[in-house]
């Protein structure tokens, strides 16, 4: 079962669970046994978590999980408390329906605690390894008690009233509730810890963080780790704006500074005029594309790096090859946006800095695009290595940014020339 599937099941069970305890609640009193103290508040709540935690689902599993175990344990303390509220009343058939019930309320909620505490099975700790096998233990022994209890609920007089023993139901419920706590636990510690610590560096770490504001901002820190969505939000919305002021510069600026260039050249004015002209008109083409490519939105990444190697020749002394490595899809959307994107503009960047310092004639773009990766190599001939210290603005920093924000990396490397190295893990788009 896949970890989706595990959780829409626990949703499931801990749907049952809730119904259960509030059946109980309303309806005990009509089945001719004593009506029960109202608690309907506790059935209400654990109702409200398991709304949220359906929420999450799609943005969160972490918290998803977190809502169904605890919306789980309270619908199972109500069944159950509301079931042995009624032992020494409720007699013969009833109380071995009634014992059913308990029983299945323990085994679904021990299970959701079980799941929960196991879910990222492979964990590198020996403690939180222990610590979910003794969960898992706690819920074949819930199972086993259970089906004692209800055995022993079915007998005209009871095993356990007859010796003297403690009764089978009993035994259940205390492992039921154990297992349900420790799995909690153990799940809620393994999805907390390490964002909290994670969210705790960044706060460490932040040097613009107000003082006035300081747990606030590691409220929102640890909220990002929790909902990975929210960045991802973020980064849409960053992009989204990108691109509107890419369509504006190349609507609105861009033909009024080409003509009024032609105008200039046309009306012979001073060369320095005319020089400023073309300058400002290339800075907004750069500004234009490094913000969003137009050409990489409607055409694809394999287009967008035909145009940029074009315009890189235009603007400079320096050609620009591009190879493709294998069968690389070249329609938009065939790889990952935001990878296009990134790699877009690694190359934009690799190339600027082969033509401003390397000092070369030749580069070479080199992308490959299978099902495993994406993978990106500019190389060049310069005798001069492209930012060795990565000092200016638009460097190797820059292009690592962008490649760790989308999943990938970037490799370095100087000989007689440079070669920039980005990859990206499975990102392929095969629809």
């Amino acid at each position: 079962m896949t970890a989706r599937a595990s959780l829409v099941a626990a949703c499931a069970a801990a749907a049952i669970v809730i119904a259960e305890a509030a059946i109980l609640r309303v309806g005990i009193g009509g089945a001719g046994l004593p009506p029960l103290p109202d608690r309907l508040p506790s059935v209400l709540v654990a109702s409200a978590l398991l709304l949220a935690a359906l929420l999450a689902l799609p943005r969160s599993a972490a918290v998803a999980w977190a809502g169904v175990a605890a919306a789980a344990a309270i619908g199972t303390i109500e069944a159950v408390s509301a079931i042995r509220s009624l032992d020494g009343v409720a007699v013969g058939g009833a109380w071995r329906d009634l014992t059913a019930l308990a029983g299945l309320a323990l085994v679904l909620g021990a299970a959701i605690g079980a799941t929960y505490a196991t879910r990222r099975g492979r964990r590198a700790s020996l403690p939180g390894r222990g610590a979910a096998t003794l969960v898992g233990i706690g819920l074949m022994a819930t199972f086993v008690a259970a089906f004692s209890a209800v055995l022993d609920a079915s007998q005209p007089v009871p095993q356990s009233v007859a010796a003297g023993q403690l009764a089978p139901l009993r035994i259940a419920i205390r492992l039921g509730l154990l297992t349900i706590a420790g799995g909690f636990l153990v799940g809620l510690g393994s999805d907390l810890v390490p964002p909290a610590r994670r969210a705790f560096d960044s706060w460490r770490a932040d040097p613009s963080r107000p003082a006035d504001r300081r747990l606030w901002r590691f409220a929102e820190l640890l909220a990002d780790e929790l909902l990975p969505s929210r960045d991802a939000d973020r980064r849409r919305a960053v992009e989204g704006e990108r691109a509107r002021l890419a369509a504006d510069l190349h609507a609105l600026v861009l033909p009024e500074l080409r003509r009024a260039a032609a105008t200039a050249e046309a009306a012979g004015l001073p060369s320095d005029v005319q020089v400023d002209l073309r300058r400002a008109l290339e800075d907004v083409e750069q500004l234009m594309h490094e913000r969003q490519s137009i050409v990489l939105e409607q055409f694809g990444l394999v287009a967008a790096l035909e145009w940029l190697a074009e315009r890189t020749e235009e603007r400079s002394r320096l050609r620009v090859d591009l190879e493709l490595d294998g069968d690389v899809p070249d329609r938009p959307g065939a790889v990952d946006p935001a990878v296009a994107r990134a790699a877009f503009r690694i190359a934009l960047l690799a190339l600027d800095n082969v033509v401003r310092h390397a000092g070369a004639t030749t580069a070479t773009l080199r992308l490959s695009a299978g099902r495993d990766a994406v993978r990106l190599e500019v190389v060049d001939d310069g005798s001069t290595p492209a930012e060795p210290d990565g000092r200016s603005g638009r460097g190797l920093a820059d292009m690592r940014a962008a490649a760790a924000a989308t999943g990938g990396a970037v490799a370095v490397s100087f000989g007689s020339g440079a070669q920039v190295q980005a990859a990206w893990p499975t990102v392929h788009r095969s629809g």
